[in-house]
């Protein structure tokens, strides 16, 4: 009597079970609870906590109140308990939003909710917009720009094409440069104002909801070297950036000492994990004793300010001081070209450049540069077409700015869309937009030293 009693009360579970679990498969998708929460931390990002009965993709989609324009945020899957983050937002406005939770053929809707986003803290940097023409203001809509502000506090700065602010992440330290990568996620050398070179002692990889995706700091795992000027990923998600080196010489050939200290630069891609796998340093490959001023400048030789990945084997490396590019293999360390003053091109005194920055592959495959300009006071975005088999050149683009314009340091220039140049000119704190035949077309002034400024070609997320 026993045992049937047991088998009916574990049929009856099963029963149970099963009806339970039939419910709860057949059972509407609805969507339970919705909190807004404001950020503190962060101004032009709020968080709206969702849950599902049961698992489910949730999205929100969120629009400036009286626009059409729509934003979506980041697709969350299989989850029942959601947190998601808004971003592009403009501070000071009124929204609404509306969440949609989706399972299989399930579609859930809430009602439509305000929100209304706070002021920015008055330390956070600030833009203004001198300069929009009409011929290009309904574009300049859809364009977005990263940008960074050297000073402590420092932040990585996402601006619409109007110059007003949809995005930022602060930092304790200055911010020296960033990157936009192809992950959708902003790379930065972050460090103290007094590291010289733009440099600074950590990298840090953050998505646009303000998640750290990787974090690197010198002295821990295999960041063994200060980092400057620069910091990519390649095709393989490797991170890459120029790192300073030394190296202990006996200068007395030339008049200095048997055991003296030269500083000069470096190359270090790590892996996605932060493991070392390829390193590089000028020092092997300059004759230091030949070099005319290397009493001068033992403390910075050469001074490089940009790399790039030219997806093809090799580095192209910028060196301000030496007004050269140089091509460097991978594979063998070698270095194939010198481009520029006393380089392996032969080359006319009008295409020569002083104190360039930012060397880059442009998508025209050009060479493409900002040249400061410092021998005659004026910058200059330029490209070049190389022939590199028979060390030949021609000059494909010259915008010379105005002398208003000049930047002795830093700063960049690339293209944007089919006919545009956008260029980061920091001495007169100002990024510019023109045409190829040079005319002005927007203009943004920086409350703030800018080291750089590139286009952020896909900040928006599609239904």
């Amino acid at each position: 009597m026993k045992r049937i009693l047991v088998v009916y009360i574990g049929m009856a579970v099963l029963i149970t079970i099963s009806t339970v679990a039939l419910y709860l498969a057949v059972r509407p998708l609805n969507i339970e609870a919705i909190e807004l929460h404001y950020l503190p931390e962060n101004r032009l990002r709020v968080r709206i906590n969702t849950v599902t009965n049961k698992t489910a993709s949730v999205r929100v989609k969120y629009w400036k109140e009286g626009s059409k324009d729509t934003l979506w945020s980041d697709k969350y899957d299989n989850q029942s308990d959601y947190r998601v983050i808004l971003y592009n937002l403009l501070p000071q406005q009124r929204y609404l939003y509306q969440v949609i939770a989706q399972r299989g053929d399930e579609v859930d809707q809430s009602k439509v909710y305000p929100l209304e986003t706070k002021s920015i803290y008055h330390t956070t940097p600030y833009f203004t917009l001198d300069t929009l023409v009409d011929s290009i203001r309904s574009e300049m809509q859809s364009r977005y720009f990263l940008t960074q502000i050297l000073t402590e506090p420092g932040a990585a700065v996402i601006l619409n094409g109007w110059g007003e602010m949809v995005w930022y992440e602060s930092f304790s330290k200055a911010v020296k440069v960033s990157s936009w990568t192809a992950d959708r996620t902003v790379l930065c050398i972050i460090g103290p104002e007094n590291v010289p070179s733009s440099g600074g002692d950590e990298i840090v990889e953050v998505n646009l909801k303000g998640e750290y995706v990787r974090h690197l700091t010198v002295g821990q795992g295999d960041m063994d070297k200060l980092v400057h000027h620069e910091v990519r990923k390649d095709a393989d998600g490797n991170i890459y950036t120029i790192t300073f080196d030394y190296k202990i010489c006996d200068l007395t050939p030339v008049g200095g000492g048997a055991a003296d200290t030269v500083k000069a630069d470096g190359i270090v891609v790590f892996d996605p994990n932060g493991k070392k796998i390829w390193e590089w340093s000028v020092l092997d490959h300059m004759d230091l004793l030949t070099y005319p001023a290397v009493l001068k400048d033992k403390d910075d030789l050469v001074h490089a300010n940009a790399l790039f990945d030219d997806g093809n084997g090799c580095f192209l490396m910028s060196f301000r001081d030496l007004n050269q590019v140089w091509k460097i293999e991978k594979k063998t360390g070698n270095v194939v070209w010198k481009f520029g003053q006393e380089g392996d091109f032969s080359m006319r005194d009008d295409d020569l450049f002083f104190a360039q920055h930012y060397a880059h592959i442009n998508r025209k495959g050009e060479l493409m540069i900002l040249d400061n300009g410092i021998k005659k006071k004026q910058s200059r975005a330029l490209s070049f077409q190389l022939d590199e088999f028979n060390r030949r050149y021609r000059r494909l683009l010259e915008i010379p700015y105005p002398t208003a314009f000049f930047s002795s340091v830093k700063g960049n220039s690339a293209l944007v869309g089919e006919s545009w140049v956008l260029s980061c000119l920091t001495d007169p704190r100002v990024f510019v937009l023109s045409d190829y035949n040079g005319n002005l077309l927007w203009k943004v002034s920086v409350g703030g030293d800018p080291y750089r400024i590139e286009e952020v070609p896909s900040l928006n997320q599609t239904p």
